[in-house]
């Protein structure tokens, strides 16, 4: 067989971990309906003031608000915990049995990650608002949700939502990989601190390059788009980027493969 890549042998791999971790898999979707009743909670939370309920007309209710973003936190969780099988004697003497290509660990663990993961919060989804919109309804009748799947998906591409599923779902990959225990914390940790330390360099650097700035506001999140500057004059400043596709060209594109590639090299220096 391929030392690199074969398909029978991915497919008992594949069927194997399934078996063997089935309890993790359940686990994981019963997280995901957590994650979309919470939403779901979040949502509805402003309809118990009553006095703001009575002065409405009607109320929009997003259901996509949910999805995109318990999307983003599955594909954190499920990369962060692709590999954790290397830190168990028991898992390692497992593979023995059915050894495979760090290759084929990798597209297993990716798959999981993004591809599975994905499917499963969106399956899940759809179901829970399923079952609770007759609920939330017959709770707050002015309710309207509105199912406008070509309206939601429209732009999701340049928006955060890429960027956290492909780019950084990458570094909890990796962080798996390279941290034993408590992968997930340590990644979100690592990453939370690198993205304040750019953020405040950003701010220091348009505040030294823009002398009569009084004040400089830039967009928190990662990819600089927009700018809003107040002069010492009290002039206030709209700049938008023109950097807006490279920047999204780094995020969604560049820098997932960078850290996929990382994670394969981790993982093949590992078994050697």
């Amino acid at each position: 067989m391929n030392d690199i890549f074969d398909i029978r042998r991915f497919g008992w791999y594949a069927r194997k971990e399934f078996r063997e971790n089935w309890k993790v898999y359940a686990l994981f979707a019963v997280g995901v309906v957590v994650m979309q009743l919470v939403f779901i909670y979040l949502l509805c939370k402003p309809l118990e003031d009553k006095f703001y309920y009575d002065q409405l007309k009607g109320y929009d209710l997003n259901p996509f608000a949910g999805l995109f973003n318990s999307a983003v936190i599955a594909t954190w969780i499920a990369g962060s915990y692709a590999y954790s099988y290397f830190s168990s004697s028991s898992k390692t003497l497992s593979s023995l049995t059915l050894p495979v290509s760090p290759f084929e660990r990798f597209c297993f663990a990716w798959l999981l990650t993004i591809p599975l993961s994905l499917i499963i919060t969106a399956i899940l989804w759809r179901v829970t608002w399923l079952f609770t919109t007759p609920f939330i309804l017959s709770t707050f009748p002015k309710v309207i949700i509105r199912m406008d799947y070509a309206k939601a998906f429209r732009n999701v591409g340049e928006t955060i939502l890429a960027i956290g599923v492909l780019g950084i779902s990458g570094a909890f990959m990796l962080g798996s990989v390279i941290f034993r225990k408590y992968s997930f914390f340590k990644t979100l940790a690592i990453g939370v601190g690198t993205v304040l330390l750019l953020y405040t360099f950003q701010q220091k650097a348009l505040i030294a390059i823009l002398p009569n700035a009084d004040k400089v506001q830039t967009s928190p999140y990662p990819g600089f788009i927009y700018a809003s500057v107040r002069t010492i004059s009290k002039l206030h400043i709209q700049v938008g980027s023109t950097l807006e596709l490279p920047y999204l060209v780094w995020w969604v594109g560049c820098l997932p493969v960078i850290l996929w590639v990382v994670t394969y090299l981790k993982i093949k220096e590992r078994e050697v």
